[in-house]
Formats: C-alpha cells, sequence, structure tokens
C-alpha cells in the first residue's frame, strides 16, 4: 500500500506542475493520545493537487499509530503487562465537478498484525437554487479481516456498509443550516478476541468470559448543524446537536459548539466544547449473574456513561501559503456503571466506580504550492 501512495503522489505533483495555476496542498502533522492507560502517538501525511483546470482533484494521505496500552480491556486478562501495536493506513480519493455539482470515489485499507480494513467509497454532490441549496450523498463498503495474537487458528469477518445523506441551505451572507443523517449497518464478528465479559455467582467469585455479541448491528445518526459569522467581533460559530439510536439499544446525544476568532491576518484561534451523554446496550451488563446469558460483553463503550471535551487550536499564517498550527484537547468520561476492577479481578472487593481522562496533542503544518 505504501506503493500506491507514492504512485499518487507522484500522479498528483505531476498532473498539479502540468497544469497552469494548478494547487497542491501538503499537510503533516503529529498528534499524541494519553488516557494513563493508553498512549498513541500518530503521524499524518496527506497531499493533494487539482488539475485538468481546476475541475478534477485526487488526493492522497499516511496516517500511522503507535498503540503502547496497559488498558484493563486488553491486558487484564493475559500474562501480558503491556500491549504495543501499530497500525499502518493508506488512503486515496479522486473527485471532479459535473454540472451543478461533483461525484467522487475512494480507497482506505488499513492494516495491524491482528486487524485488517479494506473501504471504497463513492459519493456527489448536486446544486440548487443559484447554490443557495446543497444535497449531498454517499456509500461507503467495509471488509474487515479479525485474528487474534492470543490464536492462530482465530480468524473472523466483519461486514459494514455506510449510507449517508445531507442538506446545506445558506439562510444569508453570514450563516448556513445543515441537516445530515448516516445508516451503518454492520455483519459478522462485531466483539473483540481479546475483552471479557465478566460473571459473578452468588458467593461474589467472578468468572470470565471472552464475550459474545448480535452478529447484527444497525447504527442510525441525525445531526443537526447551524454556522454563523459575527463580522463585528471577527469570529464563526458553529453548534452541532446529534442524535444517535442503534438496534442494539444505545441511546445518545451529543451537543457541540465551535468559535474560532480571527486575531488580524496571521492568527486564529478555535475553542470547542462538547458533551455527550448515551444509554447502555440492552444486554450490557458490569457483572452478569445469570450463566445462560446469550449475549455479553466486556466493552465499557456499551455502557451507560456521560462525558465532555474543551479544546484549544490556534493556527498562525507564517505566509500566504503556509500555515502552523498546534491543538490541545481534554476530555473526561463518567461511566455510571462500569467497575475498575482494580488489581483483584477474581473479586469485587476493591471495585470502584471508572473515570477516564485524556489529553490530546498535536501539531501540524500545512503548505500549498
Amino acid at each position: 500500500m505504501k506503493t500506491l501512495l507514492v504512485t499518487c503522489l507522484i500522479f498528483v505533483s505531476s498532473g498539479a506542475s502540468s497544469v497552469a495555476r494548478a494547487e497542491v496542498d501538503a499537510d503533516f502533522l503529529i498528534r499524541r493520545y494519553d488516557d494513563q492507560k493508553t498512549q498513541v502517538v500518530s503521524p499524518h501525511f496527506d497531499i493533494s493537487g487539482t488539475f485538468n483546470k481546476d475541475t478534477m482533484k485526487v488526493s492522497a494521505s499516511f496516517v500511522q499509530d503507535y498503540v503502547t496500552s496497559a488498558s484493563a480491556d486488553v491486558v487484564s486478562y493475559s500474562s501480558q503487562g503491556v500491549i504495543k501495536e501499530e497500525r499502518n493506513e493508506v488512503s486515496t480519493s479522486f473527485e471532479t465537478t459535473i454540472p451543478d455539482g461533483n461525484m467522487s470515489v475512494g480507497y482506505i485499507q488499513s492494516d495491524e498484525h491482528d486487524y485488517h480494513s479494506k473501504i471504497v467509497s463513492a459519493g456527489g454532490t448536486r446544486e440548487f437554487f443559484q447554490k443557495n441549496t446543497v444535497f449531498s450523498f454517499g456509500f461507503a463498503n467495509g471488509n474487515d479481516r479479525i485474528n487474534s495474537s492470543s490464536s492462530s487458528t482465530f480468524d473472523e469477518r466483519m461486514r459494514h456498509q455506510v449510507y449517508s445523506l445531507s442538506l446545506t441551505q445558506i439562510l444569508s451572507k453570514t450563516s448556513l443550516i445543515q441537516f445530515v443523517y448516516d445508516f451503518r449497518v454492520e455483519n459478522g464478528f462485531l466483539a473483540s478476541p481479546y475483552r471479557r465479559a465478566r460473571f459473578v455467582d452468588g458467593g461474589g467469585n467472578v468468572t470470565i468470559r471472552t464475550e459474545n455479541h448480535p452478529l447484527t448491528r444497525n447504527r442510525n445518526a441525525f445531526a443537526l448543524k447551524y454556522n454563523f459569522f459575527a463580522n463585528s467581533v471577527s469570529s464563526t460559530f458553529a453548534t452541532t446537536y446529534r442524535l444517535y439510536q442503534d438496534s442494539w439499544g444505545v441511546f445518545s446525544h451529543t451537543l457541540e459548539e465551535r468559535m474560532t476568532k480571527e486575531f488580524g491576518k496571521k492568527l486564529q484561534v478555535s475553542f470547542a466544547g462538547r458533551y455527550y451523554t448515551q444509554s447502555k446496550a440492552k444486554f450490557y451488563e458490569d457483572y452478569y449473574t445469570d450463566t445462560g446469558a446469550l449475549f455479553y460483553t466486556g466493552n465499557k463503550t456499551l455502557a451507560t456513561f456521560d462525558g465532555y471535551m474543551v479544546s484549544v487550536r490556534p493556527a498562525y499564517n507564517l505566509t500566504e501559503k503556509m500555515q502552523i498550527y498546534g491543538k490541545a484537547e481534554y476530555y473526561k468520561q463518567n461511566f455510571k456503571d462500569v467497575s475498575d476492577q482494580g488489581l483483584q479481578i477474581s473479586t469485587r472487593a476493591d471495585d470502584k466506580p471508572l473515570e477516564l481522562t485524556a489529553f490530546v496533542a498535536e501539531v501540524g503544518l500545512e503548505a500549498k504550492f
């Protein structure tokens, strides 16, 4: 796949240089995530270029994730104290304009030693009423292969499709509103070969089982977005509300507010805050007491919890075609029905409510040629 990326980069460069006024955008950033149990360092490289009188665009990107984890999800029930992983992702896309809109196709491939994913996508937009109304649609089809480092014979598949629709309406010279709907269907192995569900008997003794999930999951997400530019304070405000529901019984709400303030022509600073809350999946339990349960999970993201995020992102224009930026993000999750099982996993003696805090930092450079 690295060969594919190099080929795309050569295509972008040669196509852009052969056409007058064509432009190439390159973006490199490094992102670090740390929640005290898991650390992820991710370098990103993106490049895109236009050609054929700016009516066509080709893009390519490469991402690596270096993961170091002592999370209870993956090491509590194994002999390993720390897990180290590396994931490589490469993607490419092509977009072309059509009368009153555009069409695009894309491909993403992600690989790590025990998980391999391939996604193909297509989409487009259609403009109406002098470009004041834009209708967008998209489709993606993915095939994942799941293996396990603890079993050489473990080999499962998961398939998923995503259907997306959106409608964007310009309300005035300084505001717009957007409606978004996404439907995702998943089939196959939807659990993890590493996570364990916990069972407790009448005497308080704890046993574990590899989790067992339903073979199908349908997800629905609705979002409403409103953007407004306040000229008096040179600031853009973006408000988003998202409602999510799936066939496993998870129901969630997300509210996010983002403000971007301009300080002259050189400096922009974005501030963001997000609140999230969800109910648990219908088969989720912290500890299962029914040993004959059909489905059971050790996935804390299927529990009841809420969380919030705050972030700041400064960006400084070094030149008209070069920008440096950074980002600092903090978030916290409070779980209502998940226990941090402590050191003695065979009993509940040192259990306590689980809280998760994380800090994300990134720095990047974007350049146009």
